[in-house]
């Protein structure tokens, strides 16, 4: 992968050279956000941002873009990079004063710093800016500098992003395909008509017109559905000792630096390899609850989510695109469970939920065309967990100063 920038490994220096130690107060000031009701909201351009991430737009903003928040309470610690205009809500602090400091490199070394260890310790968690500004710290002296940091950072960050829109792309065009096979009926026939417009015999079922020789099956009866064990504390190795623990965090930004191993060995079942399909059933019903195609290597699954293991391998692209077009009914499922902001999906909640279920014959056919699809979108995920590894790898050499960036004219 070209990159802008070159890197250049550095000695043990104390303080490398063209960096100083300052509080971090002198590096950016942060402010409290601001409060903002759900139903004082108005749908517009500008980012409401929360501790956990942009959650709503609205027609006013409070601060001007580009902007760096990080949780204050909920996520505590967590940076967001914020482009626009935004209106920072009361769970953040977000950076009100740059001081000369480049605002893109502010979230990378942001996201270097364990604030969650500065929380008020009160009953309710929650970070006081008055506690992080004093914090000392090591950054580069000059803006230039800071900025060809965060130019090689954001050059990796660019591809990663690349990857995910292509696999949103992807994922959508299979979506469209499996919805014309299987929920129009408008597969191909023996002369490649659509099958259902074209007068393809349908029999009746619970679920209404189905072709002749499909059946109805609950999804639970589609494939096996295997939970992930529960983990201790007392079960983490030192170092990343191990497998990686997977956990929700995992299946969406893959094994990094805060992943959980062990060295403990568990049941086969809970062992998983690249190009399983997993069902994340507990959480936040509007961010955790996904079907997922993982691509992280070896590990052991955590419990809350499901090992979907179909009955025979060629149905494994019907399977998880089948779980994909149920994902929105799995959201509304959990949401009406929520309790303390999670909800759940569960076996008998799959045991109810019917889908007309192909033969063998027009499953085979499919994968001659969604089979491609679905293996582009594995490459994809594959390449984006080994360019956050690389990334994650070289954040903190970068910030600190034990590999120095230079630019191709130096």
């Amino acid at each position: 992968m070209k990159t802008p920038v070159e890197i250049e490994e550095m000695g043990k220096e104390r303080i490398p050279k063209g960096f100083h130690k300052i509080t971090l107060g002198k590096l950016v000031t942060f402010q409290r956000g601001h409060d903002l009701p759900k139903n004082s909201r108005k749908k517009g351009n500008y980012p409401v941002v929360a501790s956990n991430g942009i959650v709503d737009y609205h027609t006013e903003f409070k601060a001007k873009g580009p902007g760096v928040t990080i949780g204050r309470s909920g996520n505590i610690g967590e940076p967001l990079y914020i482009e626009k205009n935004y209106w920072p809500l009361n769970t953040t602090l977000f950076v009100k004063e740059f001081h000369n400091s480049d605002p893109k490199f502010t979230y990378y070394f942001l996201k270097t710093l364990d604030l969650n260890k500065y929380n008020s310790g009160s009953a309710v968690p929650s970070l006081n800016r008055n506690y992080i500004h004093p914090i000392e710290v090591v950054v580069p002296e000059t803006i230039e500098h800071q900025q060809k940091i965060s130019l090689y950072l954001s050059s990796l960050d660019d591809k990663i992003d690349l990857n995910n829109q292509m696999n949103s792309t992807l994922e959508q065009i299979a979506q469209t395909l499996f919805k014309r096979w299987f929920i129009d009926f408008e597969f191909p026939d023996e002369n490649g008509n659509p099958y259902k417009s074209s007068g393809g015999r349908m029999v009746d079922s619970e679920l209404g017109e189905i072709p002749e020789g499909w059946g109805v099956k609950p999804l639970y009866d589609c494939a096996q559905y295997i939970n992930g064990a529960a983990f201790k504390s007392a079960d983490f190795s030192s170092n990343q000792e191990g497998l990686p623990i997977i956990k929700i965090s995992e299946l969406k930004n893959g094994v990094t630096s805060q992943t959980e191993f062990t060295k403990k060995e568990l049941d086969k079942k809970y062992r998983i390899t690249n190009g399983e399909i997993l069902f994340s059933w507990s959480g936040s019903p509007d961010t955790s609850i996904d079907i997922f195609l993982w691509a992280g290597g070896t590990g052991w699954l955590n419990q809350h989510t499901f090992r979907v293991v179909p009955y025979e391998g060629k149905e494994k692209e019907f399977i998880f695109l089948l779980l994909k077009k149920f994902k929105n009914s799995f959201i509304e499922i959990a949401r009406n469970k929520q309790t303390t902001g999670l909800g759940h999906v569960t076996s008998r909640d799959l045991k109810n939920m019917l889908t007309a279920f192909p033969t063998k014959e027009i499953i085979t056919r499919f994968n001659d065309i969604g089979g491609p699809i679905i293996d582009k979108i594995f490459c994809n995920s594959i390449e984006f967990n080994n360019l956050s590894q690389i990334r994650d790898s070289l954040l903190p050499k970068l910030i600190s100063g034990k590999i120095r960036v230079s630019t191709n004219s130096e």
